[in-house]
């Protein structure tokens, strides 16, 4: 049997001022009901989130839900930004520029810092440190998300935060006015020379197989990167077919990394 919660004068003043918001800071509603000290705001922003009238996000930033107890998500990415300061990533940036087929429950930010984890509603909210390559963003649909070009970088870098290679060639097929001069920067700025041999490898097989318009200076560079022996999927195995020209053991096999193609 649902509980039925009563508001105190307060708390209906609080959640009139805020009525119509999707995440509001206890800094914005001091400024509406500049008479509320912080202890009570504190006190009352507490009952409220108890209650069910705003799921907490992180300290001092709340959800405010349109039926208690609920979590009224209404744009998933606007609030996986506001826990985590970074930009929309991986699955979740390859979603916004539908080259996803389904709608990710996990939302992917990278942060220059901080790695984490929160569930928000049905949703996961993934925060994924990068460091210096925690860069190339661009305001997109109201959201911070990494441009096509380091899209496709960062889902190269950490192919298990997208799907792995068969959403990547998939995305890249049906990609269209992709920066190659942009997403070879990221290579010769922040790439190992692994990372340059696998990317490489995977751009020619789409090349090759599919027809796919791959610049050829963007696979010279990813060439003069070859050094020793390296394999596609690190964590697996390193048995496979071994690509010369580029150095790689193919651990995973051109049928998985283009099953979208193969079925």
């Amino acid at each position: 049997m649902q509980k039925n919660y009563y508001l105190t004068k307060t708390e209906q003043d609080i959640m009139r001022v805020i009525r119509g918001a999707d995440i509001v800071s206890a800094d914005e509603i001091r400024e509406l009901l500049p008479g509320l000290s912080r202890g009570m705001l504190k006190k009352v922003l507490w009952s409220l989130s108890k209650k069910g009238y705003l799921t907490r996000l992180k300290k001092g930033l709340y959800l405010v839900n349109e039926h208690p107890g609920k979590p009224s998500i209404k744009n998933p990415y606007r609030i996986a930004l506001a826990i985590f300061p970074g930009y929309i990533a991986f699955s979740s940036a390859l979603r916004l520029y539908d080259l996803l087929d389904y709608e990710p429950f996990t939302i992917f930010v990278a942060t220059p810092r901080k790695s984490g984890e929160r569930a928000v509603g049905e949703y996961t909210i993934k925060a994924i440190a990068l460091g210096e390559k925690a860069t190339g963003m661009t305001l997109k649909d109201g959201v911070y998300t990494s441009t096509l070009a380091k899209t496709f970088f960062d889902c190269f870098y950490k192919p298990r935060y997208c799907g792995g290679y068969p959403e990547i060639t998939k995305a890249l097929y049906e990609a269209e006015k992709l920066d190659w001069d942009e997403f070879l920067s990221y290579f010769e700025r922040f790439a190992s020379d692994s990372l340059c041999q696998r990317t490489g490898y995977v751009l020619e097989l789409l090349k090759d197989e599919l027809g796919v318009d791959i610049p050829e200076r963007v696979l010279d560079y990813l060439r003069g990167r070859v050094k020793s022996w390296t394999k596609l999927v690190p964590t697996f195995p390193s048995c496979g077919r071994g690509i010369g020209g580029w150095k790689v053991i193919d651990n995973l096999g051109k049928e998985k990394i283009l099953g979208w193609v193969y079925g």
